[in-house]
């Protein structure tokens, strides 16, 4: 009988023994159960963070998309400035060449008024040129004038002096005969 009872309680310590193991077993299980469901969780976890990242990373490119459209806008707004200001440099240049030939038809004008002016100054000089050929051709007949004048009062000068030298001859040859005939008779 105490081999028996040695038995049973062997065997109760066995069972005791297996039900403790089986205790830790279940405890064991429990936590592998506990860690796979907090595994579950951290895999949904993960699988939140990423997709709050994927959503991040689609905010971040709706970001920049919505970058790149405002700089696009402002863009086409540079775009249409820079059109405007380009129209508004051509009507600058078109009015500078209008200012250009208005500036050169004003030279010319001047330059025409001067030319005008010096043509009409040439003209007066021309008169005046002529004038003086004539008042040139005037005082060369004038001067023959009086040198024939001077030419005829010295010649009636001479002629002058001529007749007194005759007349003193005829007069010294007259009382000459005088004094001859009177010799003579």
């Amino acid at each position: 009988m105490s081999i028996v009872l040695l038995c049973v309680l062997f065997v109760l310590i066995v069972l005791l023994y297996v039900l403790f193991v089986s205790i830790v077993l279940l405890y064991v299980l429990f936590v592998s159960i506990v860690l796979l469901c907090v595994l579950f969780v951290s895999i949904v976890l993960l699988c939140v963070l990423f997709v709050s990242i994927v959503m991040l990373c689609i905010l971040f490119v709706s970001i920049v998309l919505l970058y790149v459209l405002s700089v696009s806008i402002v863009m086409l707004y540079v775009l249409f400035v820079s059109i405007v200001l380009l129209y508004v440099l051509s009507v600058s240049i078109v009015l500078l060449y209008v200012l250009f030939v208005s500036i050169v038809m004003l030279y010319v004008l001047f330059v025409s008024i001067v030319l005008l002016y010096v043509l009409s100054v040439s003209i007066v000089l021309l008169c005046v040129l002529f004038v003086s050929i004539v008042l040139l051709n005037v005082l060369f007949v004038s001067i023959v004038l009086l040198y024939v004048l001077f030419v005829s009062i010295v010649l009636l000068c001479v002629l002058f002096v001529c007749k007194c030298v005759l007349y003193c001859c005829h007069r010294v040859s007259t009382q000459l005969q005088l004094m001859y005939n009177i010799i003579t008779i």
